[in-house]
């Protein structure tokens, strides 16, 4: 890859609008699909991001129309899971044969078992397994070339506190890795990227074990934050709350072990992570805040499908499904 990369990021939230700052301001061109008062607010003044320890402000180009892109070096989304169906194969036409396209996204990923070589990623005839509750009948499996994809968890807390600005908690890390679980030039180049615009990104070689730890909290604490309107530091001090938490992370460790994978940490240890992230209000509560769709499919309905596949009972997640699906449709804009 060049010094320089041409980058897209699809979808400027809290995800991909800190990693728009952060790279445009390492000097790289820097694209961005927006909507709204948050795209007329980049047009105007910029997009900033503001966390504990300063406040960067950059230009980057902003669009709401995809066509109006040239090809890129590297595609990230930010969009959440359910967002994705009409926007992968828009995407056609920006990628190159070396483009990179970093899904920078929650939970269960659509394509989770490409590239996988557990008993569970092919069908009995032969073809990769997808799940009907985040990708229905494989259409995003086959929106694009698996090929482009880098496999990445966020460990970013931030949100979009106004149009145009973005406000973190000063933590950028990102965990990255191929699909096929092999080392390769182009995750250590992206790595280089991160580190270059002041981020922390970490290589692994078990990205589908990283994603598991990530999912192990944000499939138990977003749930209950939406449920219960509260932020990280208030649902850790409610002794109750975390009890419910801590079955839903046995139940969804489990899980993971019966997909050969290992989550990485303890119980204790992923509640001591999410007590030091501080006064954090988690993804869904921001969609819930703002009358958006909620996150559920990617986050409880992928795990519990492939629960049901694997024959591993989950029935806190069962109810902070059902609950939360509820919630969603009172309440959010779909």
């Amino acid at each position: 890859m060049a010094a320089s990369w041409n980058i897209l990021v699809v979808g400027a939230g809290a995800v991909g609008g800190t990693l728009a700052v952060r790279l445009a301001a390492a000097g790289h061109a820097v694209s961005v699909l927006a909507r709204g008062e948050h795209l007329q607010a980049m047009r105007r003044s910029g997009l900033c991001l503001e966390d504990p320890q300063e406040r960067v402000c950059v230009e980057v180009r902003a669009s709401d129309d995809l066509a109006d892109f040239a090809p890129q070096d590297l595609v990230i989304l930010g969009l959440k899971a359910h967002q994705l169906g009409s926007v992968l194969p828009q995407l056609r036409p920006l990628l190159q044969a070396d483009t990179v396209v970093l899904p920078a996204i929650n939970g269960v990923p659509w394509w989770y078992f490409h590239a996988d070589t557990s008993p569970q990623a092919r069908t009995a005839q032969g073809r990769t397994t997808h799940l009907e509750s985040i990708d229905p009948g494989g259409r995003l499996l086959h929106a694009i070339d698996p090929a482009h994809l880098v496999g990445c968890v966020v460990h970013a807390s931030a949100e979009v506190a106004s149009p145009g600005l973005i406000r973190g908690n000063g933590q950028y890390r990102y965990v990255i890795g191929e699909p096929s679980h092999a080392r390769s030039t182009r995750v250590q180049a992206l790595a280089d990227l991160l580190r270059s615009a002041g981020c922390d990104p970490e290589i692994t070689e078990r990205i589908r074990d990283a994603i598991w730890m990530k999912l192990v909290g944000n499939a138990t604490f977003n749930p209950v934050a939406a449920l219960t309107r509260s932020r990280m530091n208030a649902i850790c001090d409610n002794p109750e709350l975390v009890a419910i938490i801590r079955e839903g992370m046995a139940e969804i460790m489990g899980l993971a072990r019966a997909y050969g994978c290992d989550p990485m940490v303890s119980i204790e240890q992923r509640i001591d992570i999410a007590r030091g992230i501080g006064p954090v209000k988690p993804s869904t509560l921001q969609d819930l805040e703002r009358g958006r769709a909620l996150e559920i499919a990617a986050l409880l309905h992928a795990p519990l499908e492939m629960a049901r596949l694997a024959g591993h009972p989950m029935p806190t997640l069962q109810i902070l499904s059902a609950l939360l699906g509820e919630l969603d449709r009172q309440v959010c804009r779909h």
